[in-house]
C-alpha cells in the first residue's frame, strides 16, 4: 500500500509537471504577440506609401548684430526621418564680385549623428565675433546645411540667408 500512495503522488505530481511547457509557450506567444502591437507609431509614410523629404531651416529674425547669438533651426517638414550632424557652413555674399564666398570659422563641433523625426526641430546656434577668423564684414550671409534621408540615404543642402550689420550692437 506504501508503494501504491507513492505512485499516486508521483502521477499528480507529473500531471502538473505536464502542464508547466504548455503554460510556458501560451505565455511567450502572448508576448510575442502584444510586443508587435506596442509599435502604434505611425509610419513615416503617407497614405499611398510615397516617402517625401523636406526640411528647412528658420530664423526668428533676419538681421543680427556682430555680438548677437545667431540661433537657427533645422525644421523637419517630410514624412521621412532625417540625418545630420552638427557642422554647417556660413557665406559671405561679394557684392562687387556678384559670388559667395566661404567664411573661415574657428569652431569646435561635436560628431555627433542628430535624427530628427518628422515634424520635429533642431536648434543651434553661433555667435560671428568668436567663431569668425576673419573681421566680419556688414552684408548677406548665409547658412548651409547638408542633411541625409535616413530611409533612402538621399542628401539635400539646406541654405537660409540672413544679414550682419556691424553697427547694431
Amino acid at each position: 500500500m506504501i508503494t501504491m500512495g507513492k505512485k499516486k503522488m508521483m502521477q499528480e505530481k507529473n500531471s502538473k509537471r505536464k502542464w508547466i511547457p504548455v503554460v510556458s509557450i501560451a505565455l511567450v506567444a502572448f508576448f510575442v504577440f502584444f510586443a508587435g502591437c506596442l509599435d502604434n507609431e505611425p509610419g513615416n509614410e503617407d497614405t499611398n506609401g510615397e516617402l517625401i523629404p523636406g526640411a528647412v531651416i528658420e530664423m526668428s529674425q533676419n538681421t543680427f548684430g556682430m555680438s548677437d547669438l545667431i540661433e537657427f533651426d533645422i525644421r523637419n517638414t517630410g514624412n521621412t526621418n532625417l540625418m545630420f550632424g552638427r557642422n554647417f557652413d556660413i557665406e559671405f555674399y561679394n557684392a562687387s564680385i556678384a559670388a559667395w564666398e566661404p567664411v573661415e570659422m574657428d569652431m569646435v563641433v561635436t560628431m555627433d549623428m542628430i535624427i530628427l523625426a518628422p515634424g520635429e526641430v533642431f536648434t543651434q546656434g553661433f555667435t560671428p565675433e568668436e567663431v569668425f577668423v576673419d573681421e566680419i564684414e556688414e552684408g548677406q550671409y548665409r547658412i548651409k546645411k547638408a542633411v541625409s534621408v535616413a530611409e533612402t540615404d538621399e542628401s539635400m543642402e539646406l541654405e537660409k540667408t540672413f544679414m550682419i550689420e556691424t553697427g547694431s550692437e
